[in-house]
């Protein structure tokens, strides 16, 4: 269920966020924007609007304490907060004060325009839910069926809900906590805890039995499926009488799943490069240690040999370092992108150029065919670097006087990129694990060549980020054609 006619108030002074917003708002629902914190309060005070887009830093004041503010006027505000680069702990901060969701700026269109329906309907809700409270207060012949609407609320929020009494006995769950703990069947009025629940969720429930004085929450992190395919912040309160009894437990479970990944997948990025810069490491301060010491006696051309090879070690660690880092940020989303509209038959042409000194040394014949005006929509460094990675393993892999065959054109709506070479080629076996970081093909023509392994890793990925395709057709030493297709720009 949708609001009809919304109202959404922005809090952000970055012009070009404000302007990516207003375009996927439009005249679908109304929007004010404050550009200053002190500002977007005042005006938050003035009415309760349907849902608050709020930027974390400004010139007066932190995003935070105007969620504060706000929540403390409103305390069932949907309030979104964004930033370029989030962290796990503003992240958990947010949530914790009660934030609904968190956007990475820029903002993706089609990730705001999917969180401002499903933000908008929990807002209907919460004022259905306040609406029937009404009737409630004002019409008691009703309570049964204000009862079976309530609950059709509580079955459709995102959170897990579920309520134990004394005897912990389970008496209510939703089907969002079902979801949440893996259960697949309905859970009878009456059934124990013990019966069903995690078991960091049993010890909650159980602490708060055992100290029938204690009026304080428990809030934990668990982990259903690991190592963060599902994790859960279970919240778990005490129901107390008007008397001071104790009635039972009401637990909130909510998926965290998404924050712990990216605080796993940051943990795994560290121990990767410590893993893939060792061994490198290593030998380059062996090498170093040789020429400082005169280990071998005074002939200069050995030292000289050896500064070259720790020149040529520390050149392939910071390439890769630079794909271990495009690799992360694509995986976390935060590449930072530059969206424009430019011909990407030309960018071809500039990067065909800069390749001209390689291909000439290995005595390689190119043939080139570049429709016109094949105008794409993207990051224009991000498709240099497609680009690239063509043609230097077209290069790379080829064979001494060689072919290498460039064509672009226009298929349908997309541009069809195809490249093909005459060089070693790939067995069935690479070519399944062609995509995998860190593999590369082993026989005996690719011992002598160097690479990283992340090379078409980093190819697929961007190629997907704009929605295209990538085909690989190669026959073990006779070579290899790749086809990548990216659609073309609206005229």
């Amino acid at each position: 269920m949708l609001l009809t006619g919304a109202h959404i108030l922005l809090i952000e002074h970055d012009p070009r966020v404000i302007d990516s917003i207003r375009q996927v708002v439009g005249d679908t629902y109304t929007l004010e924007i404050e550009t200053s914190g002190r500002a977007g309060i005042k005006k938050a005070s003035l009415k309760e609007y349907d849902l608050y887009l709020i930027g974390t830093e400004f010139p007066d004041m932190q995003g935070l304490d105007i969620l504060s503010a706000i929540l403390k006027i409103f305390p069932e505000a949907i309030c979104v907060m964004m930033e370029h680069d989030p962290g796990i702990d503003i992240i958990m901060k947010s949530a914790h004060m009660g934030g609904y969701d968190f956007l990475k700026k820029p903002i993706r269109h089609d990730k705001l325009e999917r969180l401002i329906p499903r933000a908008l309907e929990r807002r209907w809700y919460i004022q259905e839910a306040r609406r029937l409270k009404d009737e409630k207060d004002g019409n008691l012949v009703a309570i049964s069926e204000e009862q079976s609407r309530l609950r059709s609320v509580i079955n459709s929020i995102d959170d897990g809900l579920i309520i134990t009494n004394q005897r912990r006995e389970i008496i209510f769950t939703n089907p969002r906590f079902l979801k949440l703990v893996g259960v697949t069947r309905d859970i009878p009025v009456g059934e124990t805890i013990f019966e069903i629940l995690p078991k960091k969720l049993q010890e909650q429930i159980n602490g708060i039995m055992d100290n029938e004085n204690s009026s304080c929450s428990i809030k934990e992190e668990i982990v259903i499926e690991p190592p963060a395919k599902l994790v859960i912040m279970a919240n778990s309160t005490p129901i107390i009488d008007d008397g001071g009894q104790l009635l039972g437990v009401v637990s909130v479970l909510r998926d965290i799943s998404e924050i712990k990944a990216l605080e796993l997948s940051k943990s795994e990025f560290i121990n990767m490069v410590v893993h893939e810069l060792k061994a490198p490491l290593g030998a380059i301060k062996g090498y170093l240690e040789m020429v400082v010491e005169r280990q071998l006696g005074n002939e200069d051309a050995l030292y000289e040999n050896y500064l070259r090879r720790s020149l040529s070690r520390s050149e392939a660690m910071l390439a890769l370092l630079q794909d271990l880092l495009n690799i992360f940020r694509m995986d976390n989303r935060t590449v930072r992108r530059e969206i424009e509209r430019f011909d990407a038959g030309e960018l071809l042409r500039e990067t065909l150029d800069f390749f001209q000194g390689d291909i000439q040394s290995r005595s390689l014949q190119l043939q080139v065919d570049i429709e016109e005006g094949l105008f794409i929509r993207a990051d224009r460094e991000e498709i240099r670097r497609v680009y690239t990675n063509l043609i230097s393993n077209a290069i790379k892999y080829n064979k001494d006087k060689g072919d290498i065959d460039v064509i672009a054109t226009r298929t349908g709506p997309f541009l069809s990129l195809r490249v093909r070479d005459t060089g070693i080629g790939m067995k069935e076996e690479d070519k399944e694990r062609l995509f995998e970081e860190f593999y590369r093909a082993k026989n005996r023509y690719t011992r002598q060549i160097s690479g990283t392994g992340l090379g078409t890793t980093i190819l697929k990925k961007i190629v997907d980020e704009y929605g295209g395709k990538i085909l690989v057709e190669s026959e073990y030493e006779k070579g290899s054609v790749f086809t990548v297709q990216l659609p073309l720009a609206e005229i």
